[in-house]
């Protein structure tokens, strides 16, 4: 089976490999406003002490933070120190909620929010 070549390299890519590629880097921007509103859902399922629902958000928004911390972008960047320490508050939260304490963890995944939203970071 041969696989077909791109012969004049002044035509665009085929659309399957340009999603491809637009899957693999995320948008920061679209990674910003999804970080935020998931620890907004997070504290109101530690409010209604729904552990099991914030366990699976925990999950969501460490995975955004990973990949943004993965990135490969200058590690002393405004937008990388806020996404360290923003996964610091977001650890806090997963060690309270595993002790249920859905209040400790409540006030930890506030602080997280706050991280997140500190002056001089990358902006969405």
């Amino acid at each position: 089976m041969t696989i077909p070549t791109n012969q004049n390299p002044e035509l665009p890519l085929p659309p399957e490999n340009l999603s491809r590629r637009a899957a693999s880097s995320e948008p920061v921007a679209a990674t910003a406003t999804v970080v935020i509103a998931s620890i907004r859902d997070l504290i109101v399922h530690l409010h209604r002490g729904n552990g099991a629902k914030a366990e699976s958000i925990l999950t969501d928004v460490s995975g955004h933070l990973q990949i943004m911390l993965r990135s490969g972008e200058d590690p002393g960047s405004s937008a990388m120190q806020r996404a360290q320490q923003t996964m610091f508050a977001i650890d806090e939260v997963r060690i309270l909620l595993s002790q249920s304490d859905f209040e400790g963890a409540a006030a930890a995944a506030r602080d997280a929010g706050r991280e997140w939203k500190q002056p001089g970071a990358a902006r969405d």
